[in-house]
C-alpha cells in the first residue's frame, strides 16, 4: 500500500494525480469498481418534472415545503400603526404574499421564475423606477421567460446575469428589464458554471427536484413494492391429488370443475373459518414476514430528507423516533436555513417591488419604513403570554419611577404597541388607540401620568 502520488502516461504526456493505491485490496486500481463510478447530471425535461410533482407526494413535498414555510407567516412591517395598515392592505389589494409562494414554488420545480410587475409604461425595457402604479403582479416561469445575454462587463450591477429577458407570448416576444422582474431561483449553480461546460441557459441555476429525484424514485419504488408485499402476507396452499393431470387434459368440464371446487373452498373458508378438504388433499397456510421492512423504510425516508434538506419530521410528518432527542435541534437548523434564504435571496429579490409598494401605498418613501422577518416556529398560548408578560415587564422597567427620562414616554408607547400588535396578544389595540388615542392625546401631562 502507498500514499505516493500515482504516474499516468497519456498521449498528451505524463502527469502525476494524487491519491491511496492498495493493490492487494484493489483501492483505486483498474480492478476497483468504485474507480468507474461517476456522475451524471439528470437534465431531466420540464414535463418529467411536472410528471413527478404531479404523480409524487414525496416530489411534491420537497417543492412546496420550503416555499411554504419561507411564505407562511410573512413579514412584519416597521413603521406608524397607520402606514403599516396602508402597506398592508396593498400587499393583499395585489397577493404579494400569494403570489411569492408560487413563484418559488416554480423556482423550485422548474429552476426559476420571476413576478413581472405590470405597470402602465408602454416601454417595457426601460428600468422601472419606484413611484409608479403596480396594476397587477404575474408569474411568469422559466418555460416562457428566458434571459437574454448575461452580462460581462464586471462594472456592470448586473455582471453574472442577464439586464433583459424575452417574454414568449402568442406570436410575439417582448423584451423587458430585469428590474421589472421579482427574479426567484431553485438551485443557485456556483459562478461561472458555463466555464466547465454546463449549459445553464443564462439562468445558472437547477431545479431542486432534479437534484433529489433519485431519492424520490428509491422512496416510491420501496413503498410500492412494500405494497405489492400485503397481497402476498398470507397465502392458502391446496394440494390436490391429480391436480396436474386434470390441468393437462385442456378439457373445459375438467377446468370447470377444478375452478368449481376452488371457489366452494373458498366459500366455505369465508363463511365459517374452517377449510373442508377430502382426507387425500392438503391444506397449508404461508405468512410473509415483514421484520426488517420498518428499519429499511426509514432509512429510506432519512436519505430522502438529506437530499430535500429537510427534517424527517417535516417531510413524512412523523415524530422523532429513539433516542436521539426531540427534534427541535433540526428543526432549528432547518428554520435557521429557510431564514438565510428569506434575508439573502427573497428579500433582496423582492427590493424593487418593496420600494414601489411603499412609495405607493404611502405615496412617499420615508427612510424609516422597513420590515423584518416573522418568526418561522408558531408559538402557543403559553409562549404568546410569556412573551407578553416579558414584553410588559421591560417596558416597565424602561418607563419605571423616572417616565420620559430614558425614553421619551410617548415613542415607548407607540413602540410597545406597535410590538403588542405584531405579537397578536392584543388584538384590535390598532383601532383602540386610533379611537381613544394615545397618552398624549389624551391631554396628560407627564407628572400626572399613571405608574405602572
Amino acid at each position: 500500500m502507498t500514499d505516493k502520488p500515482r504516474v499516468q502516461f497519456t498521449s498528451a504526456g505524463t502527469y502525476l494525480s494524487d491519491g491511496l493505491i492498495n493493490v492487494v485490496a484493489n483501492l483505486n486500481t483498474g480492478r476497483d469498481k468504485a474507480a468507474h463510478a461517476h456522475y451524471v447530471a439528470n437534465n431531466m425535461r420540464p414535463h418529467d418534472l411536472l410528471a413527478a410533482y404531479r404523480s409524487s407526494w414525496l416530489a411534491a413535498a420537497i417543492v412546496d415545503n420550503v416555499a411554504d414555510d419561507a411564505t407562511r407567516n410573512w413579514r412584519n412591517w416597521r413603521a406608524p400603526a397607520e402606514q403599516i395598515t396602508k402597506i398592508e392592505a396593498l400587499e393583499k389589494q395585489l397577493g404579494v404574499k400569494g403570489l411569492v409562494n408560487q413563484a418559488l414554488i416554480a423556482a423550485r420545480l422548474y429552476k426559476a421564475a420571476a413576478i413581472y410587475i405590470n405597470t402602465d409604461e408602454a416601454d417595457q425595457a426601460a428600468p422601472l423606477k419606484p413611484g409608479k402604479e403596480i396594476r397587477s403582479l404575474v408569474v411568469l416561469t422559466s418555460q416562457v421567460l428566458r434571459p437574454k445575454e448575461v452580462i460581462k462587463d464586471i462594472a456592470s450591477p448586473y455582471y453574472g446575469k442577464a439586464e433583459f429577458y424575452t417574454l414568449q407570448t402568442a406570436g410575439a416576444q417582448v423584451d423587458i428589464h430585469a428590474s421589472r422582474l421579482v427574479i426567484f431561483i431553485g438551485r443557485q449553480l456556483p459562478a461561472n458554471a458555463t466555464a466547465v461546460g454546463v449549459d445553464i441557459d443564462g439562468w445558472n441555476a437547477d431545479s431542486v427536484l432534479e437534484g433529489a429525484i433519485e431519492a424520490v424514485r428509491q422512496y416510491d419504488s420501496a413503498m410500492a413494492n412494500m405494497s405489492s408485499l400485503l397481497y402476498e402476507a398470507k397465502v392458502d396452499v391446496f394440494r390436490f391429488k391429480g391436480f396436474a393431470d386434470m390441468l393437462a387434459e385442456n378439457n373445459p368440464q375438467t377446468d370447470a370443475m377444478v375452478s368449481r371446487r376452488l371457489v366452494n373452498q373458498a366459500a366455505m373458508k369465508g363463511i365459517n373459518g374452517a377449510v373442508v378438504i377430502d382426507m387425500e388433499d392438503d391444506y397449508q397456510q404461508k405468512s410473509a414476514t415483514f421484520s426488517g421492512a420498518p428499519e429499511l423504510i426509514m432509512k429510506i425516508q432519512e436519505s430522502a430528507a438529506g437530499a430535500a434538506g429537510q427534517p424527517v419530521t417535516r417531510l413524512f410528518g412523523r415524530a422523532v423516533a429513539g433516542l436521539s432527542g426531540s427534534g427541535d435541534g433540526d428543526e432549528r437548523v432547518y428554520y435557521d436555513r429557510i431564514k438565510q434564504a428569506q434575508e439573502n435571496d427573497i428579500g433582496p429579490a423582492m427590493r424593487v417591488l418593496d420600494e414601489c409598494l411603499i412609495t405607493q401605498a404611502l405615496g412617499s418613501r420615508p427612510a424609516d419604513v422597513y420590515y423584518e422577518w416573522s418568526s418561522l416556529r408558531q408559538s402557543t398560548a403559553a409562549e404568546r403570554a410569556d412573551v407578553f408578560s416579558k414584553t410588559a415587564s421591560a417596558a416597565r422597567a424602561i418607563a419605571g419611577n423616572n417616565a420620559g427620562e430614558l425614553l421619551p414616554l410617548d415613542a415607548m408607547s407607540e413602540a410597545l404597541s406597535n410590538e403588542l400588535t405584531e405579537l397578536g396578544v392584543l388584538p384590535g389595540l390598532d383601532q383602540a388607540i386610533a379611537k381613544y388615542g394615545n397618552l398624549s392625546e389624551q391631554g396628560l401631562p407627564p407628572d400626572d401620568i399613571p405608574e405602572v
